[in-house]
């Protein structure tokens, strides 16, 4: 996003976080994600076709017992909340750097409802280019058990609060 088109967005109103707002510990929730079946089986069929994100008689012989979503379209899932959450809440994010430590907890299953938080582990502005800074946070990915299902940690490029705003 330009520095013009996050000035605009500033302008009309919404709600803006800049780099400078992301205090340690500060913590966002965003949520709810309905697991559908019919999206747990296309995606599968797509991206990672074993028997049990297919098929459910093969699922039901499987260590998880019922169809269950792929771990990628668990990472999807969640990538969704987080990205409509950040929008939401005016989050000036450039880019995403980085995932590491990508970690499923317990499988998520059709019928499962998703929500997430994010918590900030680091907000530091870049010496090598003004106006930008690095992000790094947990976020934690739940189900309607408040269970968690999914943990990893991310890095963003993230807008720096202009001069004046």
């Amino acid at each position: 996003m330009s520095d013009d088109a996050i000035e605009g967005q500033a302008a009309r109103g919404r709600r803006t976080l800049w780099l400078e707002d992301m205090a340690p510990g500060r913590t966002f929730r965003f949520g709810d994600y309905a697991v559908e079946r019919d999206e747990v089986v296309a995606f599968a069929r797509k991206y990672d076709p074993q028997p049990f994100h297919i098929d459910d008689a093969a699922a039901a012989t499987s260590v998880f017992g019922r169809l269950c979503a792929s771990g990628m379209h668990t990472m999807a899932m969640a990538h969704r909340l987080q990205m409509g959450g950040f929008q939401e809440v005016g989050l000036q994010v450039l880019a995403g750097l980085g995932m590491d430590e990508f970690r499923l907890s317990r499988p998520v299953f059709p019928g499962d409802s998703l929500h997430m938080e994010i918590e900030i582990g680091e907000a530091r502005p870049l010496e090598s280019k003004p106006g930008r800074g690095l992000l790094r946070y947990v976020t934690r990915v739940f189900n309607q058990k408040d269970e968690v299902v999914l943990t990893y940690l991310s890095t963003l490029m993230m807008a720096c609060r202009p001069i004046g705003a």
